[in-house]
Formats: structure tokens, C-alpha cells, sequence
């Protein structure tokens, strides 16, 4: 791979806008976790991706600037005073709480998901310190032997050096 198209593969990845990014997984051991996701786990995780971002802050604050500016001071100069959301912006408010109310449980989904996938690597990092564990004893045997042999040769040419002479 050249290094233009490495730093294309890098600049593709690194997004401004984490929804849009295709995120691979390349620990074998969530590989297949991450293929076998159903459709809501999936919206979910885009969703807590979009609203744990910059990009959703600057926009949810645009957005409600937006609400307030055009209530109290376009809508409500236009119209003579009759905003359809004046000054305490009850609809304001309605829709922040709904909104916070939908955004919690999908959160809370994919921290779970989070939580799952944290779960499989320990118990991928569990075997696989066992499987080392197993390989670091039989290599401590191993050397264990040479040393035993390497002193068995020591001794057997000391013995045959002490005959010669």
C-alpha cells in the first residue's frame, strides 16, 4: 500500500462525524460479536456514537439558540407577540425531556453492548494467559532439561579429558 492511500485510509477513518465511519473490529475475538449485532444494537450504537460527538453538541446548541432566537425575537416581533413558544418555552422544554428520555435507554444499550464486548475480551485474554501459562511451563521444562543434559555433557568431558591425561 502506497502511502498516499495509507494516508487516505487514515483521513477516511478519522471523521468528523463518528456515525459515518465504518468501525471494523480487528480482535478476533469481537470480530464475530460485532457481524452478529442485530439491527437495534446497531441503530443504538450509531445513536450513542452521534450524541457522544462534538458534532451533536454543536448542533443540539445551535439548535436550541435557534428555538430561542426565533421564538423571542423574530416570531414574536412578526406576529405582534403571539410566539408559538414564548419566553419559558414550555415546547422547549417538552421536547428536551423527551428527547433526554429516549437518549438514556439507548445509551444505556450500548454501554451494555460496551460491557458485553469488554466481556468477551476477558474472557479471550483469560484463554489466552492460559494457553501462555501452559507454553511458559513446558518451556520452563525444556530448559530445565538442556541445563540437566548441558551439565551431564560437562561432566562426561571432564571425565573423558581427565582419562586422556
Amino acid at each position: 500500500m502506497t502511502e498516499e492511500a495509507t494516508d487516505l485510509k487514515i483521513s477516511k477513518n478519522s471523521s468528523w462525524f463518528p456515525w459515518k465511519s465504518a468501525h471494523h473490529h480487528s480482535h478476533p475475538a469481537l470480530a464475530d460479536a460485532h457481524e452478529d449485532r442485530t439491527l437495534g444494537e446497531r441503530v443504538a450504537d450509531k445513536i450513542a456514537s452521534f450524541g457522544g460527538s462534538w458534532p451533536f453538541i454543536f448542533i443540539f446548541l445551535g439548535l436550541i439558540a435557534g428555538w430561542m432566537i426565533v421564538n423571542s425575537l423574530i416570531i414574536q416581533r412578526v406576529l405582534n407577540g403571539r410566539a408559538f413558544d414564548p419566553y419559558p418555552f414550555i415546547a422547549l422544554n417538552l421536547i428536551l425531556s423527551a428527547l433526554a428520555g429516549l437518549q438514556a435507554p439507548i445509551i444505556m444499550m450500548s454501554q451494555n453492548r460496551a460491557a458485553a464486548r469488554d466481556e468477551i475480551l476477558a474472557s479471550h485474554h483469560y484463554e489466552e494467559t492460559l494457553k501462555i501459562d501452559s507454553l511458559l511451563q513446558s518451556n520452563t521444562t525444556l530448559t530445565e532439561q538442556v541445563h540437566s543434559l548441558a551439565a551431564k555433557i560437562h561432566e562426561l568431558t571432564q571425565n573423558m579429558a581427565n582419562r586422556s591425561s
